[in-house]
Order: structure tokens, then sequence, then C-alpha cells
């Protein structure tokens, strides 16, 4: 099983981390399968995406100036249409660092009549970041997995209660305040 998009890690680093020779492959499957568990899991814990990529999603209008887009840092909004018709990029204004997307009106009120289609997240993980993916890895790799996971087709499913308190507070910085 190769590395998903979104893991927030490599299997060199976390082997290195692990003091894990380079050449001894025996777990490799095993940490390749954890690094995408755990980056799921710190994704979700964390309430958003971290890797950059390309986003188009649908919001209610609700007759404010504010639309608070899923996932930041946001790196360029491509388009926003109001029930299909594109708006004038000099319209709206976004807060790149929180994604808030301003209009220098009010958002029409609407079930899902607007689009956003935007990029967002990281173009290189952070080194707390990362660190706290290793560290969860590790944490699961030294133990007894069974006691922390349930194991399904594609991977393991971790409970919430399992996440060490370090990676918590190496986490705390990048999760979404809603």
């Amino acid at each position: 099983m190769p590395l998903a998009p979104n893991a927030l890690t490599t299997l060199e680093s976390v082997k290195s981390y692990l003091k894990i020779d380079i050449t001894d492959v025996m777990d490799d499957e095993r940490l390749v399968d954890l690094i995408n568990s755990c980056s799921t899991a710190i994704e979700n814990y964390c309430g958003r995406k971290f890797k950059e990529q390309e986003y188009t999603e649908e919001y209610d209008g609700t007759g404010s100036k504010y639309i608070l887009l899923q996932q930041y840092p946001v790196i360029s909004v491509d388009s926003v249409l109001i029930d299909d018709v594109i708006v004038d990029p000099n319209e709206y204004k976004v807060k790149k660092r929180n994604g808030l997307l301003v209009n220098r009106h009010l958002w029409p009120t609407g079930d899902m009549n607007i689009t956003v289609t935007y990029t967002a997240g990281l173009s290189e993980i952070p080194a707390d970041l990362e660190l706290a993916c290793r560290h969860y890895v590790m944490s699961f790799f030294k133990a007894d997995v069974a006691a922390f996971s349930t194991t399904f087709q594609d991977g393991f499913v971790f409970r919430a209660d399992a996440m060490p308190v370090q990676v918590k507070m190496l986490l705390a910085p990048y999760k979404k305040v809603v």
C-alpha cells in the first residue's frame, strides 16, 4: 500500500524517528498503514485538511457579508458563483489565513446557491505537524494496536481517546475553531 495523498510524513522519516534501519523493510507495510491512518486521524481531530489541493464547495447564502470556507490557508479563489452565475472577483475578498470570504455587499439568501472553487492548504508540512504524525505513528507501532483501534480492510480506525497528549499539544495550533 502506498502513502496516501494526505500523508503528513514519509516512511523514511518515521523509520528514522523509530531508529529503524532504512534497509529493514520488515515493517514497512504496517508503518505505511499507520502513517495513512494517523494522518487521517489528525485531519479529523483538527477538523481540516493540510495538504494543498483544490476544493469546490457549496454554501447557503445567509444574507451576511461572510462565508467561512472549510479549508485554509487559502492560496487562491478560482471562482465564486451565485446560482451558477460567475461573481466578479472585485466584489469579494478572501482573508487567506483563515478562509473568510467577504462580499463587498451581502451574499444573497438561498439554499446551496453559492459555489466557491478555491485552492487551500500547505505547500509544505510544518516540522511540528510532521512530528505530531511521527509521534502518533510511534505510539501505535510500539503499543498493542488492538487496544487502540479496529482493523478494517482498508487499514486501522483509531479511537479518539488513543491520541497521546504530546500529539494533542503539537496539534493545538492547527485545530479548527468553529
